[in-house]
């Protein structure tokens, strides 16, 4: 009688760990679904469902992670990530995402040598999105510094990984405006429309390179767009330099 009752217990944990590799990266997959169609509650749940079969699941605590800073609950992102780290530090994922959670506290040096590890850590991984990502926030860690150069490298290399994310021209466009290198400014924010033509910032940015060249109808045009796209600067500057009362 014993035996049976310790061969069906062995039974049922092996079930279970089947059940475990088989199904929790897909709890995790949907996850990330629910993310992209900004389903955030039900996103969590399904990261906690996944750390219910698998406390330690790497991709699931990440995941959870990254969705708690969407959320911007920095402080229990940063715990769950602070943890993960201590059971298993050579996962480069939690290191991009406490490098994000360090750029949102501000603090810039802190989160450029988690990128670094990052990098490090996917070595020979082969795998561009995840570097693109890293190279996108070390280079906003570098422009909040003024380390422009440094900035403006990364943002290259990102772009070399992923020539169509949007984001990354619109990132590297405001740091040419910054240094008043207005023609790869607009370079830049045009690419962003041409990927992204519902994009407010990429066309208020451009006004403001019209406006301050004098430009005062390609700036109108400009605001009276990212202000329609929902931009609050693009419709002040609607409001003061381009109604005629």
């Amino acid at each position: 009688m014993k035996q049976i009752l310790l061969i069906f217990s062995l039974l049922v944990t092996l079930s279970l760990t089947v059940f475990s590799q088989a199904d929790v990266g897909s709890l995790v997959d949907l996850g990330n679904d629910l993310i992209s169609l900004n389903r955030y509650e039900e996103a969590l749940e399904k990261f906690d469902e996944a750390l219910d079969y698998l406390p330690s699941y790497a991709p699931a605590l990440d995941g959870k992670a990254g969705l708690l800073i969407l959320m911007e609950d920095y402080k229990k992102a940063g715990k769950i990530i602070e943890e993960a780290i201590k059971k298993n530090s050579d996962y480069p994922q939690f290191y991009l995402t406490r490098g994000k959670i360090y750029i949102h506290k501000g603090k810039y040096k802190d989160a450029i040598e988690d990128l670094n590890r990052a990098l490090d850590l996917a070595q020979g991984q082969n795998n561009k999105l995840f570097e693109n990502k890293v190279y996108v926030n070390r280079g906003a860690a570098y422009q909040k510094l003024f380390e422009f150069d440094a900035a403006l490298n990364d943002y290259s290399k990102a772009i070399q990984l992923d020539d169509n994310n949007p984001n990354v021209y619109l990132y590297r466009g405001f740091l040419y405006y910054q240094n008043n290198d207005h023609p790869e400014a607009l370079k830049d924010f045009n690419t962003v429309i041409d990927i992204d033509p519902e994009n407010p910032f990429a066309y208020y940015n451009r006004g403001m390179i019209n406006f301050k060249q004098d430009k005062k109808d390609e700036a109108c045009d400009d605001f009276h767009k990212a202000c329609e796209l929902g931009n609050n600067n693009a419709c002040r500057m609607v409001i003061t330099h381009c109604i005629e009362f």
